[in-house]
């Protein structure tokens, strides 16, 4: 069975022999840089400028557009505060690998002499509580069988075929079906305790926070917003790589539905020039846009949330069953749980209960017109096609 786990610094205090206890944290560090986009490799030994080799716990590397960024990482499953004599070995070793950062990660604290020695160069100290607060934001996931499910198809193939010739041909019969087959889309679903500010109060507006628990669903392969009243329906999509700054920054916007730059650099405690710079990122990626607010310049969110209450829930709609299906192409998951996590959290200040991974069918018939290849995508529950799906399924994904 799958958990969702939050690790917190009392995991250390169980009896394992020291070198348990060491291995232990390097999984979860080298698990925390992976889930946050590193490539990692953990234990392995490097050989320096001076042609010693050094035996690292974990590294890490994050392909930038210009730059490879490398990170060595040193962790200290001690009980025992860090002295001064073990940061300057990470000092000298980051020196002689030539790489961009060093990361001293403990299960306990650092001496006063050990932060001092740790100024001025690249080196980053952890201590148990930034440990804790990573690995309790990051939420490391073991998935196993457990939390995978699937949905049956709700009609036949043959009227499948048939609502696509429709689609394709119609009176002329331009196009003709070349292949056909059945296709599970992954979906995360998430059940959540969702804190929404309700305005109460006629004349004076106060808000109020209720909790609403609530399911909802998000595409595990374009990470967007799903709504499936009728039928699957990507609502919105939020990109991956935004930064913590431009999540806070949307987060106000959605709270109070407009803000200048004067007002969102009073919120996030910057100056007005890096709120411009913000709020015009935002705009760029699609999230926010430009009004008229009496003489000066206003933003507001460019895409309406809804209220958790009104999204319908898979498991709640229809029949999931346990583990993967046993026929018809799976389309490979290409966002992590903890992608769509961050998804959420930047709508919605929320708490993740569990989740699920469902596999939803859809029959797809690739097409052929003149010397044009297609895809039309019928939703395998509802019979309806999916124009959205349609458009980005191509014949190469469809075939792998």
């Amino acid at each position: 069975m799958v958990k969702l786990i939050a690790f917190s610094f009392k995991i250390y205090h169980v009896k394992f022999e020291t070198y348990e206890k060491g291995l232990e944290l390097e999984k979860l560090v080298a698990e925390l840089f992976r889930r946050k986009g590193y490539d990692v490799i953990h234990n392995i030994k490097l050989k320096g400028r001076s042609g010693v080799e050094h035996q690292i716990d974990v590294y890490a590397e994050y392909k930038c557009p210009l730059h490879l960024s490398r990170i060595i990482i040193e962790c200290k499953a001690y009980d025992k505060p860090i002295n001064k004599e073990i940061v300057m070995k990470l000092i000298q070793i980051v020196n002689d690998l030539g790489v961009d950062k060093g990361i001293l990660i403990t299960t306990s604290y650092f001496t006063p002499d050990a932060v001092s020695t740790a100024e001025g160069y690249n080196i980053e100290l952890w201590d148990s509580a930034k440990l804790n607060e990573l690995l309790g934001e990051i939420k490391i996931i073991k998935e196993e069988i457990g939390n995978i499910y699937y949905i049956e198809p709700q009609i036949a193939l043959d009227k499948a075929r048939k609502i696509a010739e429709r689609k394709i041909g119609g009176f002329l019969r331009k196009g003709e079906i070349i292949r056909e087959l059945l296709v599970f889309y992954p979906l995360f679903e998430f059940d959540a305790d969702i804190a929404i500010h309700e305005k109460k109060g006629f004349f004076v507006k106060k808000s109020e926070v209720k909790i609403v628990n609530a399911k909802v669903t998000i595409d595990a392969v374009n990470n967007g917003l799903v709504d499936i009243h009728q039928g699957l329906r990507v609502l919105f999509n939020i990109p991956s790589e935004l930064k913590e700054e431009e999540i806070m920054a949307f987060r106000n916007l959605l709270s109070h539905g407009e803000l200048n730059v004067a007002a969102l650099a009073s919120l996030l405690s910057c100056s007005e020039a890096k709120s411009r710079k913000i709020l015009q990122g935002l705009v760029v990626k699609g999230l926010v846009k430009q009004i008229k607010s009496g003489r000066t310049v206003a933003y507001v969110p460019a895409i309406r949330i809804p209220h958790p209450s009104q999204l319908e829930s898979l498991s709640m709609k229809y029949k999931i069953n346990p583990g993967k299906p046993t026929n018809g192409t799976l389309i490979p998951q290409s966002i992590s749980v903890n992608a769509a996590e961050k998804f959420l959290k930047t709508i919605w200040d929320l708490k993740i209960k569990e989740y699920k991974l469902i596999y939803y069918p859809f029959y797809a018939f690739v097409t052929k017109e003149k010397d044009r290849t297609g895809t039309v995508i019928v939703d395998a529950t509802t019979g309806e096609i999916n124009e959205e799906l349609s458009k980005t399924f191509t014949y190469s994904l469809l075939s792998s």
